[in-house]
């Protein structure tokens, strides 16, 4: 079994079948199905059965540095905004060969990926982690936080930090316990990832710049506010809750309303 095969993979009573992809941990299982959704399985107690060998090209997934570092030429009239990445599919590329949605990491490559943020700010570009949100833990929450302290000690006005939303609600609240900042810190991820024309990724990471360039000092996290792209909601990290699996506006604000980025 090599990624690029089709399988059927059956666990837990349910059955998935579609294109093995990479994976970035020995533990689970990353299927494109024929939907265009990729999904993630546990390996263990996974029954897999291949169906067709080598129906897609697919080249070994590119080693990342964790914790490097990029950043691009400086305008000293723009603030400075660290984009800090832990896996996802915000400034993701597709391998149109494959299917997979690749994260992508540094400045250059965000910048690539979603070009409407040129001109906004100047960015620096960090990695802590290269995983799906599922897989999101303690042990990644301190190095994350330990990034964004160190982001902001080196003169970044503002902090985006780019995460799945299968886990983006917890991440934000135990940043907001974890963080005394006085800049903002905002969460944002992508519900639709790059390859369907009805990706939130664009609108998601611009609008999490402008608040993160904002006059607040609080860990939010920003996504669309409505099914449309009018304007993304900005959720406090203490207070947001996503409620479904695909919708764009999937996170809400509990117990008060969310405050908006048109």
């Amino acid at each position: 079994m090599q990624p690029g095969d089709r399988v059927r993979v059956e666990r837990g009573g349910v059955t998935n079948e579609g294109v093995l992809l990479p994976s970035t941990t020995r533990d689970h299982l990353v299927v494109k199905l024929d939907g265009g959704y990729n999904v993630g399985i546990d390996r263990d107690a996974a029954d897999v059965e291949v169906l067709e060998s080598a129906v897609r090209e697919v080249d070994p997934a590119a080693e990342t540095d964790d914790d490097a570092t990029s950043e691009i030429t400086f305008d000293d009239d723009l603030p400075t905004v660290s984009l800090i990445s832990t896996g996802g599919t915000i400034a993701s590329t597709v391998d149109y060969r494959t299917g997979a949605v690749t994260a992508q990491f540094d400045a250059e490559d965000v910048l690539r990926a979603v070009p409407e943020l040129a001109g906004r700010a100047n960015y620096r570009g960090r990695v802590v982690a290269n995983i799906l949100s599922e897989n999101m833990e303690p042990s990644i929450w301190r190095e994350l936080a330990a990034a964004v302290r160190e982001e902001v000690e080196a003169g970044a006005d503002g902090v985006v930090v780019m995460h799945g939303t299968d886990t983006m609600q917890y991440s934000a609240s135990a940043l907001s316990f974890m963080l005394d900042s006085p800049v903002p810190v905002v969460f944002t991820g992508s519900q639709r990832s790059a390859d369907r024309p009805s990706s939130d990724n664009v609108m998601n990471a611009v609008c999490a710049v402008e608040a993160a360039k904002a006059d607040h000092a609080e860990t939010l996290v920003c996504m669309h506010a409505s099914p449309s792209d009018d304007a993304c909601a900005l959720h406090r990290g203490t207070r947001v809750r996503k409620n479904h699996t695909s919708r764009r506006d999937a996170f809400e604000t509990v117990g008060a309303d969310a405050a908006r980025a048109d």
